[in-house]
């Protein structure tokens, strides 16, 4: 599944699969906002594919300082 991209005035937003609200101005690469993703029904693979996305984009954020 591709994220959700609209130009939103020439700046871009990503929308939400679920409830269509943007969830970030500029592009991003998530699917669902926080009140979504908590709220879905998660499969063991799913969870696991969101855990390691998001450990991966905190240590882009961080310049990979943590732990390797």
């Amino acid at each position: 599944m591709k994220p959700i991209h609209k130009l939103n005035g020439g700046i871009g937003a990503t929308l939400c699969h679920l409830c269509s609200i943007i969830i970030t101005t500029g592009l991003t690469q998530n699917l669902y906002c926080d009140k979504c993703l908590s709220e879905r029904v998660k499969t063991d693979s799913e969870f696991k594919q969101i855990k390691e996305r998001a450990n991966n984009l905190m240590r882009l954020k961080n310049g990979f300082k943590d732990k390797q």
